[in-house]
């Protein structure tokens, strides 16, 4: 769960924050940590916004010198509601993509399938409504589809929490977190420099002691072949710069805070985030246009060698302008989009980008937590191939508060000034991974010179001007990333931020202020190379040594094949061996099987004892040759000579 900011943060906040930049303006150390609800101009038709900018013009002239910082207040109205990939799962099986609609005229995204998962947590939408005595509105989807949505009334910092927690508390929500605005990492400007004739001496942020060393890596690479997207205010024609621009985008949803009339739409132009009165938050002031995209585009990428003005860090790079920031600067739903259509990524409802970035620049941020949404639209980058380069802020606090430069997998960049000290605005601490020239208005040219336009609202004539601010600091590392990146195509973020941090050079302050230096893009470039060819050397010698593994093992199979085709063709030339018949065996007679007869019981009959003489045994006087044996006294001769004649055996 996102934490809000506790009512003593805010009121520290609340001193050194401002909610828009402007050309010709000192601008404020920071940015609005929270959400302001547009008042009735920021929200009205365009034709009553075209009478609010005649009148500001007029009746309310913008300024051109240096004002006080305007002091915004502490609420919120805008959130955003990321989903479980169970719940985005779910919702696919109900509605596709292909249902998208959007309006070029309002801005408006209808009829997705993401309003299923939306439909999904009414209920407690509903209860924490009523609770609260708001009104929640739905108003688009994200390319990470999630839910952007308002309420109509500015909740506190607890009311928000509360808010945020009720919501978190369906088991489809994945996160809610604030659609915080953020504001160009700016500090202030000087007036227009005119320039005729190539003012290298006056660029020490490439050239001085204290500078980048941008011209001793041009011998090597100039950023050819490498695409640097800019996520900020859009881009104005300049002879400076126009050659190295392909197409963007705007992804400013709200024509209230678009200043062209409409919302998202093909053309990045930077129409001005001039301001009227009121318009960002009450009590605000009217503001000039300050074409902070068009400033930061030039240290990137401004053309060397055309006699025109100046030269930028990768002068042969190219910019794919991206406009997230109009007046009272840029919500993050748009912001988030913006990174993953830089990278390649896909958003419903806008056209591929046909020139993924492989350095995406970001001089945005403010006080507050990094959310979910940056967290998974940076994660999506970085897969992409795409390295994000981001500002620390101008806050002169501990960079840790300030996002999306707290974000994990980004190079979070400080600013020093033109002695190689620390800005006394920028940002520090162990957040900040390196620093580069951010400028120091207080020094006479010690701001950092590039491209501008002259108009005061809308686009008017190509300029030039100094500025100051961490956000002139981080183009200028991504322009040495484009280097790195022309070097070694494959360079991922842990590499790029590994080689710039170990061959930045010592300044004027610690690593706690400053990282770990101001980074040296020669240095950084001959190391990706040395790196590189490292690599490609290893590459190759494991190769070649899979190679004559391969070959070994193709010598011995034919070895072996050689082999076994001598002994096949032994075999067919030897004579056939004589073949001895086997001897004929006889079989054996079959065993005559063996009668058994059961053999007859023989019956005795038992006889009655009789008396015997002398010794002679039982019977056998009986059984002798005849009666005449046995005495004939008292004993019938006839039927005991029968019996033993009968049975004598």
């Amino acid at each position: 769960m996102l934490r809000i900011a506790r009512p003593s943060q805010a009121r520290s906040s609340q001193r050194s924050l401002l909610s828009f930049v402007t050309a010709t303006c000192l601008l404020s150390a920071s940015v609005i940590p929270a959400v302001a609800a547009p008042t009735a101009q920021a929200t009205q038709p365009k034709a009553t916004q075209t009478s609010a900018a005649a009148q500001a013009s007029h009746t309310a002239p913008i300024s051109n010198t240096a004002q006080t910082a305007q002091a915004a207040p502490m609420a919120y109205n805008r959130f955003i509601i990321t989903y479980t990939d169970e719940a985005k799962n779910a919702a696919s099986t109900d509605a596709t993509a292909d249902q998208i609609d959007w309006s070029a005229a309002a801005g408006t995204q209808q009829a997705t399938w993401a309003d299923a998962l939306y439909a999904g947590i009414t209920s407690e939408v509903q209860s924490i409504d009523e609770l609260l005595n708001i009104k929640t509105s739905y108003v688009r989807s994200t390319a990470l589809d999630a839910s952007v949505v308002t309420t109509s009334a500015e909740l506190t910092p607890a009311q928000a929490q509360q808010y945020m927690d009720a919501l978190s508390a369906n088991s489809k929500v994945a996160s809610v977190s604030p659609d915080m605005r953020r504001y160009a990492t700016v500090d202030n400007t000087s007036d227009p420099v005119k320039i005729n004739d190539p003012k290298m001496n006056r660029m020490w942020s490439l050239t001085g002691e204290k500078g980048v060393s941008a011209l001793e890596a041009w011998g090597t690479t100039r950023g050819k072949g490498v695409t640097v997207a800019v996520l900020d205010s859009g881009i104005t024609a300049h002879p400076d710069l126009d050659a190295n621009v392909l197409p963007g985008y705007d992804f400013i949803a709200e024509s209230a805070f678009s200043n062209d009339g409409n919302g998202r739409d093909s053309d990045p132009t930077d129409a001005g985030n001039w301001t009227v009165d009121n318009q960002c938050f009450t009590g605000s002031k009217a503001t000039a246009s300050d074409w902070h995209g068009t400033h930061v585009a030039g240290t990137i990428a401004a053309i060397a060698n055309n006699n025109e003005g100046i030269a930028g860090v990768a002068p042969e790079a190219k910019i794919v302008p991206v406009r997230v920031l109009g007046a009272c600067g840029g919500f993050d739903s748009d912001i988030t989009d913006g990174i993953i259509w830089a990278a390649g990524g896909s958003v419903r409802g806008v056209p591929a980008n046909q020139n993924p970035a492989q350095v995406i620049n970001m001089s945005i941020g403010s006080e507050g937590t990094c959310t979910t949404p940056y967290r998974q639209a940076i994660a999506q980058a970085n897969k992409r191939g795409s390295i994000v380069v981001v500002a620390a802020g101008n806050n002169n606090f501990d960079a840790s508060k300030s996002s999306p430069g707290n974000c994990e997998d980004v190079i979070t960049v400080g600013a020093t000034d033109k002695n190689g000290k620390r800005s006394y605005f920028s940002n520090y601490g162990s957040r900040v991974d390196v620093s580069a020239p951010g400028g120091d208005r207080r020094y006479w040219g010690g701001g950092i010179l590039s491209t501008l336009n002259a108009g005061k609202t809308a686009p008017g004539k190509a300029d030039y001007a100094e500025y100051q601010g961490t956000s002139m600091a981080a183009p200028h590392v991504a322009g040495i990333v484009a280097l790195m990146k022309a070097v070694d195509p494959k360079l991922t973020y842990a590499q790029a931020k590994k080689a710039l941090q170990s061959t930045s050079q010592g300044i004027e302050c610690d690593q706690s202020a400053c990282g770990s230096g101001i980074v040296n893009a020669a240095r950084a470039v001959q190391q990706v190379r040395s790196d590189r060819e490292a690599a490609d050397a290893a590459a190759a010698e494991a190769a070649r040594k899979k190679a004559e593994e391969e070959a070994a093992r193709k010598k011995a199979a034919e070895e072996a094949a050689r082999k076994k085709a001598e002994e096949d063709a032994k075999r067919q030339q030897a004579p056939a061996p004589k073949v001895t018949p086997a001897p004929k065996v006889t079989p054996a007679p079959k065993a005559s099987r063996p009668v058994t007869r059961p053999s007859r019981p023989v019956t005795r009959p038992s006889y009655p004892s009789r008396p015997r003489y002398g010794h002679t045994p039982r019977y056998r006087s009986w059984y002798g040759a005849s009666a005449n044996t046995y005495p004939s006294s008292g004993y019938p001769s006839s039927g005991y000579l029968g019996f033993a004649t009968g049975n004598h055996r």
